[in-house]
């Protein structure tokens, strides 16, 4: 069982606590939050010895052992808190994004290597049984290869603190996951987006809420994201609905359903498709797989299984970068009205920042 500090006890680190404590692969040995009301309010509710409550990470390093460090602050302070924990020695998970800049995440890729420790970005997303379902099929073939990529999302979270008051709310804490399941669940990665954003005059947002994103690949694949955390209904589910066209097939998810129309071998697959139900037009639905460990869970397993074997985990920190770059390159387009951006000079251009 991996021993691990928490640093960040707000909102979503009060929920991160109790996975913490719950799971099976972790123990939680100590808790870390500026704030403490926050501090202690949280560790009440998961029975956590009060020795084993600070205000301060270095207090925490003193007082306990520890093999990682999970990240939970504002993204601001990804970067200082995760480079602290890896100099001390510890593994790292940190929140999504990374951090808050793309030299800044490679600053974290950087340490780790020079410390020879793992770094994995919790996109618990990816670990749900619906992108799991979706992944594998793609994997698999069952739509060929993909040209044209299709995402909505709608959602009215009545959030407060940092996301009400971010530039891009939508955009930087919510579609990183979507524009994560583009290359890491779809298998595409995008050469070039384009994107506009816009806050609707209900908004309790401060900042953007709702944005259209076009990303394009050299081979002329296309992906259109439509999100907004101030939609009116209908609401889609958290990993928002899904048109994937192929050569071979389509699939379409939606409402932890996958449907898969075929289009090449159509009498065949209808007859017989393993793991799938033949419904009424030719349409086959594919219940969703069963996995071990979900979500936040599914980070955790995947994150302590990947240490014990020697391996980079899923979303290790190198390979996450890719993804926030979808998401600060997006960022760059609202800022230019649209313009077309270059993924690739892009990257290039803000990791040499770091010098």
């Amino acid at each position: 069982m991996m021993r691990v500090i928490q640093i960040g006890a707000g909102f979503w680190g009060g929920g991160w606590t109790s996975v913490l404590k719950e799971s099976p692969y972790t123990e939680l040995v100590a808790l870390v939050d500026l704030n403490e009301q926050t501090l202690h309010g949280v560790g009440d509710e998961v029975g956590l010895p009060k020795e084993r409550r600070f205000t301060n990470f270095q207090e925490a390093l003193k007082n306990v052992e520890a093999d990682a460090a999970l990240v939970v602050t504002p993204p601001p302070f990804h970067e200082s808190v995760a480079l602290e924990a890896l100099e001390a020695g510890l593994h790292c998970m940190v929140e999504k994004p990374i951090a808050d800049t793309l030299a800044g995440a490679d600053r974290i890729v950087r340490k780790a290597k020079e410390k020879g420790l793992y770094v994995m970005i919790t996109q618990s997303h990816r670990f749900k049984r619906g992108p799991r379902t979706v992944r594998r099929l793609i994997q698999q073939g069952a739509v060929g290869k993909i040209e044209a990529l299709y995402g909505r999302y709608r959602k009215a979270p009545m959030f407060t603190g940092f996301r009400a008051e971010m530039d891009e709310p939508l955009i930087v804490d919510q579609s990183i996951h979507h524009f994560d399941y583009i290359r890491g669940i779809f298998g595409l990665e995008p050469d070039y987006v384009r994107a506009r954003s816009f806050n609707p005059s209900w908004s309790y947002f401060k900042g953007n809420a709702s944005a259209f994103v076009e990303f394009e690949s050299k081979d002329g694949t296309m992906v259109s994201y439509t999100g907004s955390w101030v939609a009116r209904r209908p609401h889609t589910q958290w990993d928002g609905s899904w048109e994937v066209h192929g050569t071979y097939a389509s699939l379409y998810w939606d409402d932890n359903r996958v449907l898969i129309y075929p289009h090449e071998n159509v009498i065949g697959d209808t007859v017989f498709y393993k793991g799938a139900i033949e419904r009424a037009n030719d349409i086959l639905e594919v219940p969703l797989d069963n996995v071990e460990a979900e979500e936040r869970y599914g980070t955790l397993k995947e994150f302590t299984s990947s240490i014990k074997e020697g391996r980079q985990p899923e979303t290790y920190g190198e390979d996450n970068m890719r993804s926030l770059n979808l998401v600060l390159a997006a960022v760059e387009s609202t800022k230019r009205g649209g313009e077309r951006i270059d993924l690739n000079e892009f990257f290039q251009s803000n990791i040499q920042k770091n010098g």
